[in-house]
This record gives structure tokens, C-alpha cells and sequence, in this order.
């Protein structure tokens, strides 16, 4: 379904969504039947947008669903975001993640949207993520926006898939 030009914002994140991004980011972890790896606090998130790194996407003024995305230096010291580089270095790529639409709003397009965003606000540069190996829907949706799997790792007895739009 395509998302309604007329009730749904893309667009950068302002300090006003903190609170819809954080529940978002809530309906998406794991003890609340999510997949989402891990769980940023509020001052990353405050950071982030500061620094233009979130787009969120806003239904009827709600933040339906958001995306980070980071230079690889802002997390080269993550030693999951180490783990993905080594499995993939791709040297030219930012980091693209997490991703997460709320649940009212799924597959509505919204990823995909967002993602769009995500491209032209780093101009089109290459992208690397990571993507819990069982986690279908998100392996999916990214395949559907246009990156491949290049590489797998596993990280605290978890597999991963690592996702990229560049070789």
C-alpha cells in the first residue's frame, strides 16, 4: 500500500518527535515482539537530530516511523558496527540504521519512503547496514529499496546479514 501523500510528512527529525521516535523505537524492540537490536537513549537521539542524521515519517502530525543513519566514523567504536566492517569494510559507505515503522504503519511504504529521504539528504553516497539474519521482513524491505546482501557475521552468538548498496 502506497503511504497518502496527503496525512504522511518524510522528512528530517526535529527535537519536537524525540518522544514518537522513542515510542516507536519501543513498539520495535524484542520483549515487545520486535526485532530491533538495541535500544538508543534520548541523548542519541537529541545528537542525531542535531546533527540531521533521522528522518522520521509523520502520519496526521504523528511520528509513524523513523531511520538513522550516521558518517561510519560517528560508530566505529560500536564493536557491532566493528563487526559489520570487517565483515564488509565498504570504505566509501555511511551507516544506514536502525529503521523502524510502528506497527499501525507497516507495509505501507513507509521504509521505503523514509529511505528515499535517508539517499538524497547523503547525497546518494554508498550504504551499509546490518540486519538480524531471521529478521525476513527487514531483509525484505531492504532488498526492495534497492541494497543486496554482500556479507554475514555473527556477533554475541547472533547471525547477521550485512546489507549494502555499493561492491
Amino acid at each position: 500500500m502506497t503511504p497518502d501523500p496527503e496525512t504522511l510528512a518524510v522528512e528530517l527529525a526535529t527535537p519536537a518527535d524525540i518522544d514518537g521516535i522513542l515510542a516507536v523505537q519501543e513498539e520495535n524492540m524484542p520483549e515487545n515482539g520486535g526485532s530491533l537490536s538495541a535500544r538508543f537513549p534520548r541523548a542519541w537521539f537529541e545528537d542525531a537530530i542535531a546533527r540531521n542524521f533521522i528522518v522520521v515519517a509523520r502520519d496526521h502530525g504523528r511520528v509513524a516511523g523513523y531511520v538513522a543513519f550516521t558518517p561510519r566514523e560517528a560508530q566505529a567504536h560500536v564493536p557491532i558496527i566493528q563487526a559489520m566492517l570487517r565483515a564488509f569494510p565498504g570504505p566509501n559507505a555511511y551507516i544506514h540504521g536502525p529503521i523502524c515503522v510502528g506497527r499501525h504503519h507497516r507495509r505501507r511504504g513507509l521504509a521505503a519512503a523514509m529511505f528515499r529521504t535517508e539517499r538524497a539528504q547523503m547525497q546518494n553516497r554508498d550504504v551499509v547496514a546490518f540486519i538480524r539474519e531471521d529478521n525476513h521482513a527487514s531483509r525484505t524491505a531492504h532488498l526492495r529499496m534497492g541494497l543486496r546482501e554482500a556479507a554475514f557475521f555473527e556477533h554475541d552468538d547472533v547471525r547477521y546479514v550485512v546489507v549494502a548498496s555499493e561492491g
